[in-house]
C-alpha cells in the first residue's frame, strides 16, 4: 500500500518534534573568542614592531583556544584608518576598524624606542574597558617574554612554558654537590645592605637596610618579626602599586656572579607573597668589551623559573635547575633577577642560594636558545 504524499508531513511530525527538541538539550560547544592584533606602531624598526604583533598572535594560536586575526587581514584593517594605529589611538576607532571581523578581545600599541606599550581590551568582562601594559625591551630576548607577561593578563591565557630546560634531577650525585658545594649567591640572606639593585623603569638604585616597610614602588631589605624560620631576620621586601603591577612591573636585580663554563646549576629561594606574581629570571652573560673598548657584559641567556603567584602569607620554597649555555659563546656570569607584576601587594625574599651540582644534562643545541639571527628561516618565536 502506498502512503498517500498528503499523510507524509502527519507521519514526518514526530521525528521532526524529536529532533527539535534535542537541539534544546543538546550541549553546543562554545565559540572560539575571536582576537584582532593590529599591527605594532611606532618609531622602533619595523622588523621589532613586525616581530612584536606576529609574537602575539603565533602564541595565541599555539594555545588552541582563540580564533587568531591573521597579520595580512589585520594589515588591511589597520591600512583604513584615517592616522596610523598607535597606543593612543581611541578604543571607537580600533573597535570600528575591526567590525566586520567581530573580535571579542582587541590588542593594539607601539614600539617607542625599547618601550613596548600595549592595550589590551576583552568584551568578555563585566565591564570591558583597555588594560594598558608596557613593557621594556632591551635586548632581543626581551620581546618573547615582554609579549607573554602581556598575553598572560587575558581571561584562559595560562602560563607559557619553555621546555627548552629540564626539570630538577634529583641524582644522588647532584644532592650530593647540592648539600656540600658553596652558595655562589652574593647576599642572598640579604644580611646587609648592597649587592642587589631596586629597578623600575628608569629608576635603577642600590637596596639598603631599612628601619621600616619600603615605600609603595620602592624595594629595601627590611628585619621582619619572622622570616621563613619562623624568627626574625632581614628579608628583602618589593611594595607594588596596582598601576605598576599592570604595567611596568616591578625588579630586582642582583650583582654579576662568577660561574664555571659547561656545569649544570640549581637555585633555590624562598618567598612570601601577598598578591603579586612571580616571574624569577636567572641572566647569563659573556664577557666582552663596547664599542670604545671598555670591559662589559652581553646578555647570551635567560632562563625562567616557572611563574608562581600569592603565598596567602604563607613562605614558600621553591627550587630550579638550568643548564647556562649559548651556542658560540661561553655562558661566564649570572645575575638574579627577582620581577613581579599583576597583582598589587609585598613579596618577601629570603635564603637565595645558587650552587653547581655537575655536569650538564643538554647542550646548546637546542634552537630555542639560538640568537633570532641564527635561527632556521621559518622559525618562530
Amino acid at each position: 500500500m502506498t502512503t498517500p504524499l498528503r499523510l507524509l508531513p502527519l507521519l514526518l511530525l514526530p521525528a521532526f518534534l524529536q529532533a527539535a527538541d534535542d537541539t534544546k538539550t543538546s550541549p553546543t560547544l562554545p565559540e572560539r573568542p575571536i582576537v584582532a592584533v593590529f599591527p605594532i606602531g611606532g618609531d622602533a624598526k619595523e622588523s621589532a614592531r613586525d616581530r612584536a604583533a606576529l609574537a602575539f598572535r603565533a602564541k595565541l594560536d599555539r594555545t588552541d583556544k582563540f580564533t587568531v586575526i591573521d597579520g595580512p587581514k589585520m594589515k588591511e584593517l589597520a591600512a583604513e584608518a584615517k592616522e596610523p594605529v598607535t597606543f593612543d589611538t581611541p578604543v571607537d576607532v580600533i573597535k570600528q576598524l575591526a567590525d566586520t571581523e567581530k573580535p571579542n578581545i582587541f590588542l593594539w600599541g607601539d614600539l617607542k624606542g625599547t618601550t613596548l606599550r600595549v592595550n589590551v581590551l576583552d568584551l568578555r568582562e563585566t565591564d570591558p574597558k583597555p588594560h594598558a601594559l608596557s613593557r621594556a625591551i632591551n635586548d632581543p630576548t626581551d620581546m618573547r617574554f615582554a609579549t607573554e607577561q602581556i598575553l598572560e593578563t587575558i581571561q584562559n591565557v595560562d602560563k607559557f612554558a619553555h621546555p627548552n630546560e629540564i626539570a630538577v634531577q634529583h641524582d644522588a650525585k647532584a644532592e650530593e654537590l647540592w648539600k656540600k658545594n658553596p652558595n655562589l649567591m652574593i647576599n642572598g640572606d640579604f644580611a646587609e645592605a648592597g649587592h642587589w639593585s631596586g629597578i623600575l623603569e628608569s629608576q635603577y638604585y642600590p637596596i639598603e637596610i631599612g628601619q621600616q616597610m619600603p615605600g609603595v614602588d620602592k624595594v629595601a631589605i627590611v628585619k621582619v618579626p619572622a622570616g621563613p624560620d619562623g624568627k626574625p631576620g632581614n628579608v628583602l621586601v618589593m611594595h607594588m602599586s596596582k598601576g605598576v603591577a599592570e604595567t611596568n612591573g616591578l625588579a630586582c636585580l642582583s650583582d654579576p656572579i662568577e660561574i664555571a663554563t659547561q656545569m649544570r646549576y640549581r637555585m633555590s629561594f624562598k618567598y612570601n607573597s601577598d598578591g603579586p606574581t612571580l616571574h624569577i629570571f636567572v641572566k647569563g652573560y659573556t664577557k666582552g668589551k663596547d664599542i670604545k673598548g671598555q670591559p662589559t657584559l652581553r646578555e647570551i641567556y635567560r632562563r625562567q623559573v616557572p611563574p608562581t603567584g600569592s603565598t596567602h602569607g604563607k613562605w614558600v620554597e621553591i627550587v630550579d635547575e638550568m643548564n647556562p649555555q649559548h651556542v658560540s659563546f661561553p655562558v661566564q656570569v649570572l645575575k638574579v633577577d627577582l620581577y613581579i607584576y599583576l597583582g598589587q601587594g609585598t613579596v618577601m625574599f629570603d635564603d637565595i642560594v645558587l650552587k653547581s651540582v655537575g655536569e650538564p644534562t643538554r647542550d646548546a643545541k637546542d634552537k630555542a636558545i639560538k640568537p633570532p639571527g641564527e635561527r632556521p628561516k621559518g622559525a618562530k618565536d
